[in-house]
């Protein structure tokens, strides 16, 4: 568990430094524009900020408060559904193991107790409960980290997603592949061959 804990937190930690840099270089950067608009009267020249119209900074704190979320705030709304279900299997499944290494944790409790109170309800020996336990938990701890994961995906998605929407792909942008004949000096052999042409 205390590995888990600390695996999370440096993940935590390089993100919000990565969100830190992102930020300074969205400060300094060619996202923030600067306006210059000369006075009807006078040859004093206004500053405005024109802020982006749509702020990948926004995304990823809007996912990461509520998963999903930051997919909303990209109209990526078909992606809604796949974290909240994502999540909700993740929730399923980790509930489901912790309860079962808990059943197990308690019947070997009763069957090292030698207790008559209380029976060991599996009728396994103490060697089969104990391996049971420990898969069940080892599951559980496993799924808890890939739920992070997941969670933290979700955050990348939705800020690679809104760094996307201002990145437009022109149309005359193209790709044309056409079979070509060489000819190859004095001799009466013609290879054949392809040629890619990019055309921007």
């Amino acid at each position: 568990m205390k590995i888990i804990l600390i695996l999370l937190m440096c993940i935590i930690s390089s993100t919000l430094l990565a969100q830190v840099i992102d930020s300074l270089t969205t400060i300094q950067g060619d996202t923030t524009r600067v306006v210059r608009s000369l006075a009807d009267d006078s040859n004093v020249a206004e500053l405005e900020m024109v802020e982006p119209e749509h702020d990948p900074n926004k995304a990823s704190l809007y996912s990461a408060v509520l998963p999903g979320l930051g997919q909303a705030y990209n109209r990526k709304y078909w992606k809604i559904p796949i974290v909240w279900g994502g999540l909700a299997v993740f929730g399923y499944f980790i509930s489901w193991n912790n309860n079962q290494y808990q059943y197990f944790r308690q019947n070997l409790i009763y069957e090292i107790a030698q207790d008559p109170d209380y029976i060991n309800e599996t009728g396994l020996s103490a060697s089969r409960l104990k391996s049971a336990r420990d898969s069940f938990r080892r599951n559980r701890d496993q799924l808890v980290l890939y739920g992070i994961l997941f969670y933290l995906l979700n955050i990348v998605d939705a800020h690679i997603d809104a760094h996307l929407m201002e990145f437009s792909v022109n149309e005359d942008l193209s790709v044309q592949i056409n079979p070509e004949l060489f000819p190859m000096g004095n001799s009466r052999t013609v290879p054949a061959g392809m040629s890619i042409k990019i055309k921007f």
